[in-house]
């Protein structure tokens, strides 16, 4: 029990009684041939060994029955009960086998127990060592403990090797090998790295609100400032943007947007969506939606006008500055050009999917006979049109029906000799 109270420091004592208990039920079940199992008595500090009996009237097989006058009070015929048996000598199989079986438990448990201080680290930045790689999977070390960048919450735009400092969030804490999970895309580390680069994010001055990111390619962070005559984006820039170049060459690339929060949701949308000029922004719902689509108005997003000149701008390449703006802001957004209504989903619906078949019809039949030639189209050259003339019947060209060619000079040129028969 003093071994016990000693590894109860840094390991749960539950954890250890139980591993002892397993460890000893191993040792026994493989010394005397049949299923053991182990309980230790912490007022006396003894292993006491079970072995599980059914109840009988009549035993047959005293290795697994048992008459009921012997039976735990309360059993009757037909119960699966536990019987107390002596605990002998276990080989020196057994014992290497139950001190493996022991190591092994309290070795997970200690991890674990060092694993446990970083659950309040959940969502914060952390700074390690790649180890090794396990697959697609990082392995990190990050000084206690080590952890384990798995391949989906790795960026595709990034490649580390071992040896390479990494900067990664702590996405959660599993009871596997290594315990703490580790995420490179996850916005938190977008936010720890504008934190580790912002004096004034560390000081709480400024407090970064939300952020919404497609990692290495483009993110947006809303950030605000309670404190008078401090401009939260002005501060995360940095001066001349240097503080935010910093953070995207952390990000290998990823281009950084810092925008200004507002309470109202109206006012966040214009900023989310800069650079683009917005025209006018209204919330819709069941109600006032019309000529919205009907997931906006089922969804209660919000539906922005722009000038025709502002409206690529808005969207962003492939749509990604609404998208980021939709993340950020947690409602989705759909962009009207000024003077146009939007696109209806009953609409989309009945033309069917953009730059696809019609609805109905399947892909073309490669059996169905091809089409003719336009009206107006040259036939197609056939073999005899070819340079070289026609063919003959074994196979071969005739040349002696190739036209005479004129010369430079405009006279007729003199006529192919014919060829002898054969």
């Amino acid at each position: 029990m003093a071994a016990i109270e000693e590894l109860a420091v840094e390991v749960d004592r539950a954890e250890i009684i139980a591993g002892v208990e397993q460890a000893a039920g191993l040792a026994a079940s493989q010394s005397s041939g049949r299923a053991l199992s182990a309980r230790l008595d912490p007022g006396k500090g003894r292993l006491v060994c079970y072995a599980r009996k059914r109840v009988a009237e009549e035993v047959g097989d005293p290795e697994t029955q048992v008459a009921v006058a012997a039976a735990p009070e309360g059993s009757s015929p037909g119960d699966l009960v536990e019987i107390p048996v002596p605990f002998g000598t276990a080989a020196r199989s057994a014992a290497r086998a139950a001190r493996a079986v022991l190591e092994a438990r309290l070795g997970a448990a200690r991890m674990l127990a060092r694993a446990e201080r970083y659950r309040d680290r959940v969502g914060k930045l952390e700074t390690g060592i790649v180890a090794r790689r396990e697959g697609q999977d990082l392995i990190v070390n990050l000084g206690p403990v080590e952890g384990r960048l798995p391949a989906e919450e790795q960026s595709r735009h990034e490649v580390f090797n071992p040896e390479d400092t990494i900067r990664v969030a702590v996405h959660s804490i599993e009871p596997h090998d290594p315990p703490v999970i580790l995420s490179r895309i996850a916005p938190a580390v977008l936010a720890g790295l504008i934190e580790r680069e912002t004096p004034e994010v560390r000081r709480g001055v400024v407090r970064v609100r939300a952020v919404a990111r497609h990692p290495g390619l483009r993110a947006k962070v809303a950030v605000s400032s309670a404190a008078p005559g401090v401009d939260p984006v002005a501060a995360c820039l940095g001066p001349g943007g240097s503080r935010i170049r910093a953070v995207s060459r952390e990000l290998r690339g990823e281009r950084v947007d810092v925008v200004l929060w507002n309470e109202r949701v109206e006012r966040f949308a214009r900023n989310a969506l800069r650079p683009a000029e917005v025209l006018d922004i209204r919330r819709v719902d069941g109600e006032s939606g019309d000529g919205a689509s009907r997931r906006l108005r089922q969804s209660g997003g919000l539906l922005v006008t722009v000038s025709e000149a502002e409206l690529p701008r808005t969207l962003g390449k492939r749509g990604q500055n609404v998208r980021l703006a939709s993340e950020l802001l947690g409602v989705p957004i759909e962009v009207v050009a000024d003077g146009a209504s939007p696109r209806r989903d009953e609409e989309r619906d009945r033309r069917g999917p953009r730059g696809g078949r019609p609805p109905g019809r399947g892909p073309r039949d490669s059996r169905s006979p091809r089409r003719g030639p336009r009206e107006g189209a040259s036939p197609r050259r056939g073999p005899d049109k070819r340079r070289g003339g026609p063919l003959r019947r074994d196979g071969r060209r005739d040349h002696r029906s190739r036209p005479a060619r004129d010369d430079r000079s405009g006279h007729a040129s003199r006529p192919a000799r014919e060829t002898r028969g054969r």
